[in-house]
């Protein structure tokens, strides 16, 4: 058509990145929880640079791309991410004018059962999108929040890390499909 203007997004999927920031925070939290890492420093860091700034650019990027789930569910866990590790922060070393107290148990289980049902949620429209690797991924994503929230200890630790090792899998699996046009074993495959 005369005078019509085309548009083409020619920008890179930012979703890698987002996948990258939950899968690296995700892991080292998981191996925290294992006992395998002692400290929270690294983890707090972790959580900090890549669960919550990552994710939140990926979720930025998303939005403008137009991409609802994506930008709603990085942008949710980048917050969640901060929130984690402020909380960490203001219980160990401090801040706005000393140590606070720990959180109670009751707000600790009630903090990870709510991002839990959200993530369950989530979940859902996972199924709609279709892709193996983001499916298992909000799977492990939704265990560990119930995990951590009602067991605790190893099994919260290791269901963690598989969550971590999973969201590794999916950043890596999208770039293989959108810039090498490689197709990936597994879990790379539509539904």
């Amino acid at each position: 058509m005369e005078g019509e203007v085309i548009i083409k997004d020619t920008t890179a999927s930012p979703a890698p990145l987002g996948f990258f920031g939950l899968g690296f925070a995700a892991t080292f939290l998981g191996l925290m929880i294992m006992g395998v890492i002692e400290g929270a420093v690294m983890v707090i860091s972790t959580a900090i640079f890549l669960g919550g700034f990552a994710q939140l650019i990926a979720s930025l990027e998303l939005w403008k791309k137009g991409d609802t789930f994506g930008a709603s569910a990085f942008g949710a866990f980048a917050l969640f991410w901060f929130s984690w590790a402020l909380i960490q922060i203001i219980t160990s070393i401090g801040m706005f004018g000393g140590v606070m107290d720990p959180m109670s148990t009751s707000a600790g289980f009630w903090y990870l059962i709510v991002w839990g049902i959200i993530a369950s949620l989530l979940t859902i429209v996972t199924f709609k999108i279709g892709l193996k690797a983001i499916i298992v991924t909000f799977i492990f994503l939704d265990l560990t929040f119930f995990s951590i929230a009602l067991v605790g200890g190893m099994v919260a630790g290791i269901i963690t890390l598989l969550l971590g090792l999973a969201a590794l899998y999916t950043a890596v699996a999208l770039i293989m499909m959108e810039v090498a046009n490689l197709s990936c074993p597994g879990l790379c495959a539509p539904e």
